[in-house]
């Protein structure tokens, strides 16, 4: 779902180096259909060419001075406001009502939530009275979203960079979209579990947790609360993700992940591989012989033992079959006490894409599309 396409966006750019960052955004708003309109401080102008952020993006505004009164047109018909960066001084100007400019008239103007990313020193950001502006902008219904760590501009590293692209527009999306899940935790198991054969070798599958993002992500842009338990072998997010991931080893271990968080789920998204089998490890590795011979034992069922301790709890669970698929996922939902079950067949392992059914109660939905697309049925079918 693409919740930025034909949406006005006001960017507010105030002075700071992070600035030059703004037409890598620009470009990611525009490819996703936005519109997008920028307010220049003269300090901004320092630090990014207007004539760059003119050909990028549908216009830019620097100037009180102007018959169509920009401090009140601007913001009359933005869907969204963004200050990015928001440096020291336009966080306290903001705070503080002070409106002796574009920018911050505008925002005095502008009567919904506001996106701040600041983005300086680490000093800066950690001194008493910008964390005081801060609070006084959240409390009157504005959001300030946590700059990155990392290397700063004056060479020491701290908090204080700005968040990556991604972050931004995710941020962006969630602002825009609506709020489904109302603050609830909502958690993502993914990718594969591993059960010890000896210190070395592992019984496994090939689940790389693909799925597991791309609910996160819906998630959170729907409002939740998200965590995230996933197996040892999942990739790697390649950018900044504002959930809270914890890594297990074993089926064992993500069930006792869960049974930790289980008061307080509201949606339990059951997308992880699971091994249905596990085997009583060797202490030592097992030396290479003609052939070996493992006994293995039926795993723990985490589904099914959560189905005796579920109160109010929305459970969707994710099977994998090669035939069959429909008759199989109505019956796994059934027997695992799910309130919707995604069948999948066996090329969406690893894969961008995915194929397979939406099982909720009667209704039933073939797919064929990008996880990021599935996470965004399932999350409309979870409300449907």
């Amino acid at each position: 779902m693409n919740f930025l396409s034909g949406k006005n966006i006001l960017i507010g750019v105030s002075g700071g180096i992070s600035a030059y960052k703004v037409p890598l955004l620009l470009r990611k708003f525009k490819e996703k259909g936005a519109i997008v309109k920028i307010i220049l401080t003269d300090n901004a102008k320092k630090f990014v060419s207007p004539v760059v952020l003119s050909v990028l993006s549908d216009g830019v505004f620097d100037s009180l001075w102007k018959k169509d009164i920009p401090h009140i047109s601007l913001p009359g018909e933005a869907d969204l406001f963004i200050i990015l960066p928001a440096d020291y001084n336009i966080i306290g100007k903001a705070a503080s009502g002070v409106a002796d400019d574009l920018l911050t008239s505008a925002i005095s103007a502008y009567d919904k939530e506001i996106l701040f990313f600041p983005s300086m020193n680490d000093k800066m950001y950690k001194n008493p009275l910008l964390q005081r502006n801060i609070a006084c902008l959240e409390k009157y219904g504005h959001k300030v979203v946590d700059p990155s760590r990392g290397f700063l501009a004056c060479g020491n590293e701290g908090k204080g960079r700005l968040p990556s692209i991604e972050l931004i527009v995710l941020e962006a999306e969630k602002a825009l979209s609506p709020d489904i899940f109302s603050n609830a935790l909502c958690l993502i198991t993914g990718g594969g579990t591993f059960e010890k054969i000896d210190p070395v070798r592992y019984l496994t599958n090939g689940s790389s947790g693909k799925m597991a993002y791309s609910l996160a992500r819906g998630c959170y842009i729907a409002g939740g609360r998200v965590e995230l338990i996933l197996g040892k072998n999942t990739i790697k997010p390649d950018v900044e993700i504002p959930y809270k991931i914890t890594w297990v080893e074993s089926a064992k271990d993500m069930y006792n992940e869960i049974l930790n968080r289980w008061k307080n789920v509201g949606y339990l998204f059951m997308s992880a591989a699971v091994s249905d089998f596990t085997v009583d490890s060797a202490n030592k590795k097992i030396k290479k012989l003609e052939d070996l011979t493992l006994k293995l034992k039926r795993n723990v069922d985490i589904l099914k033992e959560l189905k005796s301790n579920k109160s109010n709890q929305f459970i969707i669970g994710f099977s994998l079959e090669s035939d069959d698929l429909k008759v199989s996922t109505i019956k796994k939902m059934k027997d695992k006490g799910c309130d919707l079950m995604v069948g999948n067949y066996p090329d969406s392992i690893g894969s961008d894409m995915s194929s397979g059914i939406i099982v909720k109660d009667s209704d039933q939905e073939e797919f064929k599309c990008s996880k990021d697309e599935l996470a965004w049925k399932i999350i409309e079918k979870i409300k449907s």
